[in-house]
């Protein structure tokens, strides 16, 4: 999940951060920080570019929903321009040109693809764009590095204008989508999903993995995270390994030292996207242990589905998205984690099927299908 959101926008350069933090100050900073769009775009008639705007994300380390959904486009024929100031240089990668400013996007033909509210006052710079709000998380995630903001740069301030604004809107949830429907009527659901090539092509076993069986977490390790659980759980299964793949988030730093000073707890840190797979193929559970809140019932966890592509078992908290997946075994306490994790079974064939069939309806091809058709039914899929 993003999503440690604007807190990892700490890693962009200060140039990139005053964008995000000073908006009111933008129309001074955009030239010099992201530069002017000044590539001619596609002729008329052609699919139009699609451009994400710069925010937190970047391309190769903790590949999340808006990188997937920037290659699912490339897949569907459109020329992508993934912004990332960090890139030293332009480059392509799985079909997508990943540019170090906005001066090396088109500046006509476009269709934006927008998470961060704050970023609409980038519109201007384009000729016409077509604008594609997609809302991932639950606004709440945002909170807690809001406090000492003015209204007039929180999320919640720009949140509604751009719902109102956006050509097309979707919620990466079905509990997102039935709370934000009332700001629109037509918005649309686009779930999660795997890049199943990625997922199910055999990978070597990372050298930083125990011996034993593990179960595993890959993802941001944030304030959502129930370590509180996960160690009471670790303590009553000294023969299994429990291993965390990602970023450890300060909020989370104090959990994270106690879990790691388990004689069974492993801290691996953060890896590339590439890297992440082979962790989650060597995985013989993974774990989905989410404490249950707001922000964290409007989540579509993409490692599930991550999980269930590279055939492991699941074992979850009680999230909704959790609880309608029926390839996954949800627990509310420790006990009930435990004994999920003792009683998973790849081999089961019924499990088998069940799995495979959920990842590939998860595939990001046909998760992206509703946001092309919204597009095409508008006549604003094309230039």
């Amino acid at each position: 999940m993003l999503n440690f959101l604007s807190r990892m926008a700490a890693r962009l350069p200060e140039n990139v951060r005053a964008v995000l933090r000073r908006v009111p100050l933008l129309h001074r900073l955009r030239t010099r920080s992201v530069g002017r769009p000044r590539l001619e775009g596609p002729a008329p008639g052609e699919l139009r570019a699609v451009v994400h705007l710069p925010d937190w994300c970047r391309w190769d380390i903790m590949r999340q929903r808006p990188q997937a959904l920037a290659d699912a486009f490339a897949k569907a024929g459109h020329d992508v321009y993934f912004v990332d100031p960090l890139e030293p240089r332009t480059r392509r990668a799985d079909g997508v040109t990943i540019v170090p400013s906005m001066a090396e996007t088109p500046r006509r033909g476009v269709l934006l693809m927008v998470h961060f509210p704050l970023l609409r006052e980038l519109f201007e710079l384009y000729e016409d764009p077509v604008v594609f709000y997609d809302i991932f998380d639950d606004l709440t995630i945002f909170d807690p590095d809001e406090v000492d903001l003015p209204d007039s740069r929180r999320v919640r301030a720009h949140h509604p204008l751009l719902v109102e604004s956006a050509d097309v809107v979707a919620a990466s949830s079905q509990v997102l989508l039935d709370r934000h429907r009332v700001e629109r009527s037509d918005l649309i659901l686009a779930e999660n999903g795997v890049d199943l090539d990625r997922f199910r092509s055999s990978s070597v076993r990372p050298p930083q993995l125990p011996e034993g069986p593990i179960a595993g977490y890959h993802g941001a390790v944030a304030d959502w995270f129930d370590f509180d659980l996960l160690i009471e759980v670790a303590r009553s299964m000294p023969d299994w390994n429990f291993v965390l793949v990602g970023p450890v988030l300060p909020e989370a730093v104090a959990g994270a030292a106690e879990f790691a000073a388990l004689g069974n707890g492993t801290l691996v840190g953060e890896q590339t996207a590439d890297a992440v797979a082979a962790f989650v193929q060597a995985f013989d559970v993974g774990l989905v242990p989410f404490r249950i809140t707001e922000m964290t019932e409007g989540v579509s966890p993409l490692k599930l589905f991550e999980y269930l592509a590279a055939g492991v078992p699941v074992v979850a908290t009680p999230l909704p998205a959790a609880i309608d997946s029926p390839s996954t075994v949800v627990a509310a306490d420790a006990a009930g984690f435990a004994a999920a994790i003792g009683a998973a079974d790849s081999s089961d064939a019924r499990w088998r099927e069940l799995a495979e069939a959920e990842a590939e309806g998860a595939a990001w091809a046909k998760r992206l299908q509703p946001i092309l058709d919204r597009l095409d039914e508008l006549g604003l899929i094309r230039a």
